[in-house]
């Protein structure tokens, strides 16, 4: 008897180290990570701004694999060079994560680079990561990965991520579908070549689901409280033609209120202003949420310094900054002034004005929380055009593409520079972009 109970007790004792190992490795593994993971020093740099050929680059790309385009059951290769992989690592990542990224490519190899700016701590500022991929038989392994100073061997995380990719494709049709339609993936120098083929339900899906990737609910019911807004300014206007500053206060006295009842004023700023530039360029939100409100039942023709193109302008970059970032909107900005110069109405240097105004209020909008609180209630108030859109008088307009290579040569000219200090030199003069 005393024998059974000294063997059970043994065990019991066993048992109990074992669950002791086990919480120290619960504990002790995150905090390794943290500890040797995060670093005093950046591994990536912040991507540079956008030229208009990378932005027509990215446009190139999007538009020959856009999944409407491409024939259901045909085989496809999409050949990224390193630049457009690159491009898209840095500017696909979501505004509100401050990421820093770098591919580099090499035959049957690819060394890929992270950087991700931590809030203040004082451990470090920067979490890095550095992996090797490598491809076999069409597929991408990892063979090595290093967070900070811990480096972790392939032979460790393969395993690891072949289970969770077991337990995606069990669980996740879309997942499944995805990996499904991806042929073969190979590194080139260079070049990274995906083939593939876009199955008939998975072209579906993408598109049946595409409101809910672009609009989360959340962002969908405050998307349906700022088009209920516009509708009810449009039904208590006596003039089809109204300034945009006299649209934009109730809708941000509205963005207050809901900041004052729980919400994110960050969020409530980005949503608003998407809202807006839906209107603007006449497009029916019906495309992304459910909405009593038809375009038809909203009828205002807004203007900035009596002109509807400034408006556009002006509301299109703000979306874009709250959605993609400004590095994005000023390249776009830019590339279409340029695309216009050579085709169209010409460059137009007011055009550019709207674009970074635009840029700067949603900067603001979307900035920390007493930016965009204090931008809420400044915009709320009374407003006249000059708080957020400076004069455009004496700006060059309409300049064809041979008079803007004999004026300004390039975007780095000292010409075309002077004519951008007198832009920010404005828009400093306006009170919505002054430091409060």
């Amino acid at each position: 008897m005393q024998n059974a109970m000294r063997q059970r007790n043994r065990g019991f004792s066993v048992f109990r180290f074992l669950l002791v190992l086990i919480l120290v490795a619960l504990i002790a593994v995150p905090a390794l990570v943290v500890i040797a993971g995060i670093e005093s020093h950046r591994l990536v740099e912040p991507a540079g701004r956008l030229s208009h050929e990378d932005v027509d680059r990215i446009r190139q790309v999007l538009r020959q694999h856009d999944p409407r385009r491409v024939k259901k059951q045909e085989l496809r290769n999409l050949s990224l060079t390193e630049r457009d992989l690159n491009l898209m690592m840095q500017y696909a990542a979501p505004r509100s994560l401050p990421i820093s990224s770098q591919a580099d490519l090499q035959p049957n190899d690819m060394q890929a680079r992270l950087t991700l700016e931590l809030p203040d701590n004082p451990l470090g500022r920067y979490l890095n990561i550095r992996t090797s991929l490598s491809t076999a038989d069409g597929k991408l392994q990892i063979e090595r990965l290093a967070i900070g100073r811990l480096a972790v061997p392939g032979w460790l995380i393969g395993p690891l991520v072949q289970q969770k990719h077991r337990l995606m494709m069990h669980r996740s049709d879309d997942y499944r579908m995805v990996v499904e339609s991806i042929d073969s993936i190979r590194f080139e120098k260079d070049h990274l070549v995906m083939v593939y083929q876009l199955d008939p339900e998975l072209a579906d899906r993408v598109q049946q689901r595409s409101r809910q990737y672009l609009v989360p609910e959340a962002d969908a019911l405050r998307m349906l409280a700022y088009h209920g807004a516009l509708a009810r300014i449009a039904g208590q206007s006596v003039s089809l033609h109204r300034s945009l500053a006299e649209i934009l206060p109730p809708l941000f006295q509205l963005a207050a209120r809901r900041t004052a009842n729980g919400g994110k004023p960050q969020d409530e700023n980005r949503v608003l202003l998407q809202t807006l530039a839906l209107h603007a360029i006449g497009m029916d939100i019906g495309r992304f949420v459910d909405s009593a409100h038809k375009p038809a039942d909203i009828r205002l023709h807004m203007t900035l310094l009596n002109r509807h193109d400034l408006v556009k302008h002006y509301l299109l970059s703000a979306a874009l900054t709250v959605s993609a970032g400004s590095g994005l909107a000023n390249a776009i900005g830019v590339y279409k002034e340029l695309d216009d110069s050579s085709r169209g109405t010409g460059f137009s240097f007011p055009d550019l004005l709207a674009d970074r105004a635009g840029i700067r209020l949603a900067e603001l909008a979307t900035g920390t929380t007493r930016e965009a609180t204090r931008l809420q209630q400044l915009m709320g108030g009374p407003l006249s055009e000059s708080d957020f859109m400076p004069d455009i008088e004496e700006l060059p307009e309409g300049i064809m593409e041979p008079e803007f290579k004999q004026r300004y040569r390039n975007l780095d000219s000292r010409a075309y520079r002077l004519v951008e200090d007198e832009i920010s030199r404005r828009l400093d003069t306006c009170t919505a972009y002054s430091p409060g």
